[in-house]
């Protein structure tokens, strides 16, 4: 290993050390060069150090696994691509074919420090999705046990800050819904302005779905498959039966709209409210709006965060954070349970 430091002497007498690789000048603070020597030798042993360590882990890796030397991330993002499925493997695929993961891709886990994530999280095409999807590749590498370290400690992560969002108002549904040219598709915003589901969950309900004798609409959310949670169930409403009965009666709902990606979905929708004068909304808006509507009428927080298909109270509240909510008066509960009591004594 070359040296990492060079000893010098200035005209005043003082000794310095001199940097190899950066060139930065640090001064020992003595003219005694038995002391210069003491400290340059400290300063060596402390650089050295932790090549030695690294020397040696290295060595006892190659013996109990060769392959742990040359392993990449750009083979853990292929791992995690077999394990995606549908839409989240489709925005998977985007993100490590984005410049900022193209710049550790072919970099060997050993061989990772701090500087390298910096980079991908400070490039210029980085953002939110890139800090939350570093995140999740670190810790794949870390749960396979394919990094031996974390390469970032918590509290180096940069926070992750989302953009504000909102609901979208009935007068803004009334003027998407005008300039919307298409009849099906006037029918799918009526369907999430009703049900606040998420543009692929009611593009793909199938008439099977839907129990006339019960009157609800049963569906499985498409992101929580496989999780083990309960589906969604939703009472039909006089609106909800009035779109329901103009969507086909057997088969898909929506047959033209199904087998669209999200993102051409969305793009069509940015269009129409650029007709409709209507902005800073999205699709997922319709989800904002009802959760904030039914906060706003005063539905129990557990039966909103039922209908919404949600499993953690903290995401229910992020929608409906906006929403004004207006509590009744204590003596209004009081009374409700007065009339309870006296209606099943009449009875």
């Amino acid at each position: 290993m070359p040296q990492p430091f060079r000893l010098y002497r200035r005209d005043n007498g003082n000794y310095y050390l001199e940097d190899a690789a950066t060139g930065k000048q640090t001064s020992l603070r003595t003219k005694s060069k038995s002391v210069a020597v003491q400290r340059l030798t400290a300063k060596t042993q402390a650089a050295e150090q932790p090549y030695l360590n690294l020397t040696m882990a290295r060595a006892y890796l190659s013996a109990k696994s060769p392959e742990m030397l040359s392993r990449t991330w750009g083979e853990i993002m292929d791992d995690m691509a077999i394990g995606y499925k549908g839409s989240t493997r489709h925005r998977w695929a985007k993100v490590i074919a984005s410049a900022p993961f193209r710049i550790i891709a072919p970099l060997a886990l050993l061989n990772t420090d701090s500087s390298h994530f910096f980079a991908v999280l400070r490039h210029p095409r980085a953002g939110v999705s890139t800090n939350v999807w570093l995140r999740i590749l670190h810790n794949r590498a870390l749960d396979m046990g394919w990094l031996l370290a974390p390469v970032l400690h918590k509290k180096l992560w940069p926070k992750i800050r989302y953009g504000s969002r909102r609901g979208i108002t009935l007068e803004e549904h009334r003027k998407i819904v005008a300039a919307e040219h298409h009849p099906v598709y006037r029918l799918y915003y009526e369907m999430l302005w009703e049900t606040g589901g998420s543009q692929t969950d009611i593009a793909s309900l199938h008439r099977n779905q839907v129990d006339v004798r019960q009157g609800v609409i049963m569906y499985q959310r498409k992101k929580l498959e496989g999780k083990n949670v309960a589906g969604v169930t939703l009472v039909i409403g006089p609106r909800l039966q009035k779109v329901l009965d103009q969507l086909p009666q057997e088969g898909w709902l929506f047959p033209e709209i199904r087998p669209r990606r999200e993102g051409e979905r969305a793009a069509r929708f940015c269009k129409v409210c650029q007709r409709a004068a209507v902005a800073g909304v999205s699709l997922h808006c319709y989800r904002y709006g009802w959760a904030e509507r039914a906060c706003e009428a005063g539905m129990p927080e557990r039966e909103a965060m039922s209908h919404l298909g949600h499993n953690s109270l903290a995401v229910h509240r992020a929608y409906a954070r906006k929403a004004k909510n207006v509590t009744m008066p204590l003596e209004f509960y009081e009374q409700q349970k007065r009339d309870k009591i006296v209606a099943l004594k009449v009875a």
